[in-house]
């Protein structure tokens, strides 16, 4: 009997004294509690404030105002290195003065052939088909009777001459003699078309001959025409293709070549 009794004044005066620890953590700051503990209020720093609370609400907002100038700055760079490109483009196309020495010359040279060879491809053909008994019947007779053998013969002159001369050598002395039976052409040979072409003689040859001659006595009463009309078609396949090219080879570099030739 007397065991429980003590028994149950152990537990009251534990109740007791945790129920006072309890009001002692819950009272007002400054409050002294009886087991001599006081209890402190702990007030923020702005900065701390500043630090936990302000990013957090101003988060959002400053990751888009970042963005925002990244991309003006961003936007507002961009012409300047397309401007920077565009001439750094420029002049790297631009060749140096040592190469400029060499394709001025070449591209106006070049011009100047496909020029001619213009004229010359529209005017051999009009001068045979308009010329005095003949026309467009003639034309395959003398491509193949006519403009073939004088494609194999220059051949077989040219392989000779590149095993003598210099390339620069070749072009010069293949091209100057179209020039000057261009230049004798126009300046002496069709204004006396009418003295040179053997009309009489050939229509007295054309009496005797079947007509199927007419197409080989139409070149023989209009030579000068015939031989325009070779030497028209020789200009493009020899000067515009072969001496040109051939040229242009032998005055540049391989480098360079693959510089401006992609």
């Amino acid at each position: 009997m007397m065991g429980n009794i003590r028994a149950n004044a152990l537990c009251m005066a534990s109740v007791m004294l945790l129920c006072s620890v309890a009001s002692g953590f819950t009272a007002t700051p400054g409050s002294r509690l009886s087991l001599g503990l006081q209890i402190k209020p702990v007030t923020p720093s702005p900065m701390a404030l500043n630090m936990k609370i302000g990013p957090l609400k101003s988060t959002g907002r400053g990751f888009k105002r970042n963005k925002r100038l990244a991309m003006s700055e961003a936007a507002a760079s961009m012409p300047n290195e397309e401007k920077k490109g565009f001439l750094q483009r420029i002049k790297s196309a631009i060749p140096p003065a040592n190469e400029r020495k060499k394709l001025l010359p070449l591209g106006l040279m070049f011009f100047c052939i496909l020029f001619n060879y213009t004229i010359l491809r529209d005017t051999k053909d009009v001068l045979m088909v308009t010329a005095p008994k003949s026309g467009a019947e003639v034309i395959p007779f003398i491509k193949t009777y006519v403009n073939l053998p004088a494609a194999i013969g220059f051949t077989a002159v040219y392989s000779k001459m590149c095993d003598k001369l210099e390339q620069k050598n070749v072009f010069y002395a293949c091209t100057i003699p179209f020039l000057i039976f261009f230049a004798a052409f126009a300046a002496f040979i069709f204004p006396n078309t009418g003295f040179l072409h053997p009309h009489l003689f050939v229509d007295k040859i054309a009496a005797l001959l079947p007509a199927g001659f007419s197409a080989p006595l139409s070149l023989i009463r209009n030579w000068s025409y015939a031989v325009f009309y070779v030497m028209a078609e020789m200009w493009g396949s020899v000067v515009a293709s072969l001496l040109f090219w051939g040229f242009a080879n032998e005055v540049t570099t391989v480098d360079e070549a693959k510089k401006y030739c992609k």
